[in-house]
């Protein structure tokens, strides 16, 4: 990926419980960031309002003038406890970006996936949106393009492909 030395990955799980896994761990400490998400484990209520906020904690304690701050929520998009709807979980993100930390999303999940909560949440972050349906979809998501996304080019950027249904036969 794109990360250097000095910079830091934090971990944040609000699955069961909301805590700080992993507290801002500089790169040069690799066996520590992997044996802490080796340890994760899914189970719970999901109280994704809370979570993203403690999150948001860390990531402003380490913005600084030439640093790049962001967010990268793991989720299948379900919020099950305290602030759970589209609106209140919005929130949360508005005045970050402002502040200089923005917001990806990478979704998981089939059957109770809300794809719609995950787009929107990397719309208001400035980030970007992906979904994993496989593990050759992971690989590339975490090797290749996630590293890539960490540099912010532009901001407030969209682009919305509609497919005509005349014209093209399926798509994911």
């Amino acid at each position: 990926t794109n990360l250097k030395d000095g910079d830091t990955v934090s971990l944040v799980t609000y699955a069961g419980n909301t805590r700080v896994v992993l507290p801002p761990t500089g790169l040069e400490k690799k066996a520590d960031i992997f044996s802490a998400i080796e340890d994760l484990s899914a189970g719970g209520s999901t109280a994704m309002s809370s979570g993203m906020e403690l999150a948001y904690e860390l990531a402003e304690k380490q913005l600084a003038q030439d640093t790049i701050s962001r967010v990268i929520v793991l989720s299948d998009g379900d919020a099950n406890v305290g602030n759970t709807t589209h609106e209140d979980i919005l929130k949360t993100i508005r005045g970050q970006v402002k502040e200089g930390v923005t917001l990806s999303t990478v979704g998981f999940g089939m059957g109770n996936y809300k794809d719609d909560l995950m787009e929107q949440l990397a719309n208001k972050g400035n980030g970007n949106y992906y979904y994993v349906d496989g593990l050759s979809q992971a690989k590339r998501i975490f090797q290749e393009e996630l590293g890539g996304t960490l540099e912010v080019i532009a901001k407030d950027v969209k682009v919305q492909v509609e497919f005509d249904p005349k014209q093209v036969k399926s798509y994911r």
